[in-house]
């Protein structure tokens, strides 16, 4: 569930737990761009995974994630971290499972 800026700052402003969030850096088709973004990531000492997703007509991409973060302040340094190396990040909102 992807997250706005405002939202990140609402939170951090209330003093609320961050819950739990995932920093997307890159969605490639290409696996093996998607791998590349996670030895550039490892090189910056940034641990990141890297997940296949089925999309429905667009067949299997690569996401290239980090995370989970809990905590605003930790959200934010990673970000900046990755901004200063020209990786443009997205924050995603991990879905919680266990309520239906």
């Amino acid at each position: 569930e992807p997250v706005t800026d405002q939202q990140i700052k609402q939170a951090a402003k209330t003093g609320a737990p961050a819950e739990n969030f995932l920093l997307q850096a890159g969605s490639f088709r290409n696996p093996a761009d998607a791998d590349n973004l996670k030895a550039r990531l490892a090189l910056l000492g940034v641990e990141a995974g890297v997940e296949p997703i089925d999309l429905p007509e667009k067949g299997t991409w690569y996401r290239v994630r980090v995370g989970p973060y809990t905590r605003i302040d930790e959200i934010n340094r990673v970000r900046q971290t990755l901004a200063q190396n020209g990786i443009e990040a997205s924050l995603v909102k991990i879905k919680d499972s266990g309520s239906n």
